[in-house]
């Protein structure tokens, strides 16, 4: 598919859709993916035996303090179960999901499509390649060149033999400190970016620091910074003068992190985590500097436990539980408006 046909439209599992149907939108979500790259396996002899039992309700009180440690928890692969899933958030009101499991978290394009056929909801697809940790060594040793003519085949051709297109390209993983290979990915996805006018959207790693760094490597290598996202932004950015600096280079802030009450795992970083009022509290403060049409907000659900078959909040969660509070605190409709429906569907549409 040519440049010019998804120029304006917004580029689904399914079809090509125009920016005003894509309807209330979760911008950062998974609902097929395989998270075992992030899984070290345990010394410890009790905390090796909780690490590979199946998830279930009896040792909810052991994971919910030791996110990204069960093998179980990080694996997402039952077709039916995400349908079932997805559907919370369908019948609260919403539209549209942005499916962030690309190479390196099990991307699985025909069983999206069929989820967006069985649910009626659009999806869109990612392209590209998550942190280094979680990916292969045989396509790491892709050239940068390799990888940006992946990139655009996913969105021009589809994805391998299937035809199902990527929508835009992301999650592009990045670690603390950023290895060589996350380097070459990142100006290979602004390369890509470049070619196909598509959206882009970065993972920054657990630090301060990492998402201005990815920032500058990416305007180095000619990335449109106003169609970039950077994810994580109530883990990775916790200093204000550091949003108000990433919204200055014209990227989006993208709060996806909603429903997880302020833990953090302390190996990975010790982490002030804000809770839901807290979030809040942060984009009402980014609204009032200007940056509303900067902002997004989702759930980045991709863990067993986060899902409500587990004893999690699920997909509805912003829906049922976030609006009212974003109300009571004084957002308006239109606000809100801005930050699930106008957003992303400026972002996602296709120059």
């Amino acid at each position: 598919m040519q440049r010019q046909e998804r120029k304006g439209k917004i580029q689904t599992v399914l079809d090509l859709i125009e920016p005003s149907q894509l309807g209330i939108t979760l911008p950062h979500e998974h609902l097929m993916s395989d998270g075992s790259g992030w899984f070290v396996e345990p010394t410890d002899c009790f905390e090796k035996e909780m690490a590979h039992r199946p998830v279930s309700v009896d040792i909810l009180w052991w994971l919910t303090y030791h996110r990204f440690t069960n093998l179980d928890d990080m694996i997402c692969r039952d077709e039916q179960e995400a349908v079932e899933e997805i559907m919370a958030f369908k019948l609260a009101g919403g539209n549209s999901v942005v499916e962030m499991s690309n190479i390196g978290l099990g991307r699985s394009p025909k069983s999206l499509a069929r989820i967006s056929r069985k649910t009626g909801l659009h999806i869109i697809m990612g392209s590209g390649y998550y942190f280094d940790r979680t990916i292969p060594p045989g396509l790491k040793a892709k050239s940068e060149e390799e990888i940006t003519e992946e990139i655009v085949r996913d969105i021009e051709e589809g994805v391998g033999s299937t035809g199902i297109r990527a929508g835009f390209i992301g999650e592009i993983g990045c670690s603390w400190p950023l290895t060589e290979f996350e380097r070459k990915s990142l100006r290979a996805s602004a390369k890509a970016q470049r070619l196909t006018g598509a959206s882009l959207n970065i993972h920054p790693g657990q630090h301060e620091d990492s998402a201005l760094q990815a920032v500058r490597i990416l305007e180095e290598a000619g990335a449109d910074l106003t169609r970039t996202t950077i994810d994580h932004i109530d883990r990775a950015v916790r200093q204000r003068e550091n949003r108000v600096a990433l919204a200055k280079t014209g990227v989006y802030l993208e709060y996806d992190l909603f429903g997880r009450e302020g833990y953090y795992p302390l190996e990975q970083r010790k982490i002030d985590l804000p809770n839901d009022h807290g979030r809040i509290n942060e984009i009402m403060d980014l609204m009032s500097l200007g940056y509303a049409k900067q902002v997004l907000i989702s759930q980045d659900i991709w863990n067993k436990t986060q899902r409500r078959k587990y004893g999690g909040w699920g997909y509805a969660h912003i829906l049922d539980n976030t609006l009212p509070v974003m109300r009571a605190k004084g957002m308006t409709g239109e606000e809100i408006r801005t930050l699930m429906v106008e957003n992303p569907a400026r972002l996602f549409a296709f120059l």
